[in-house]
């Protein structure tokens, strides 16, 4: 904490907080006003989960789409279980994320899923 408050000051901390509150949250709106997806949870700071429901075995298809997105290499994705379903897990908190960033991964995600 110390190091990123002297590196960033006070003041830069919150911004980028807030930044990547607001990101996560924008990125949610967007992913649950596009066909097929589903918001599982919503963002709590820079942290959602969400589903891709295009087949019946749901856990499967988002293993799939998850390693699929991962294997592009323009952004990488975690997976864990909500009541014992596969979700996909976003999470805007890297020191150097962008608006930009958070922009491209929908369009990595749903180019990848085939709803984009």
């Amino acid at each position: 904490l110390w190091f990123l408050i002297r590196a960033h000051g006070l003041e830069g901390l919150r911004e980028m907080i807030r930044n990547h509150v607001t990101w996560a949250q924008d990125l949610a709106k967007r992913l649950e006003q596009t066909d097929g997806f589903e918001i599982v949870t919503q963002p709590m700071l820079s942290l959602f989960t969400f589903r891709h429901l295009a087949t019946a075995d749901l856990d499967a298809h988002n293993q799939d789409l998850l390693n699929r997105i991962n294997d592009d290499g323009r952004i990488y994705l975690t997976q864990t279980r909500i009541d014992g379903a596969l979700v996909i897990r976003f999470q805007a908190g890297a020191f150097t994320a962008t608006a930009e960033d958070v922009a491209m991964a929908y369009e990595v995600i749903t180019e990848l899923a085939g709803a984009g």
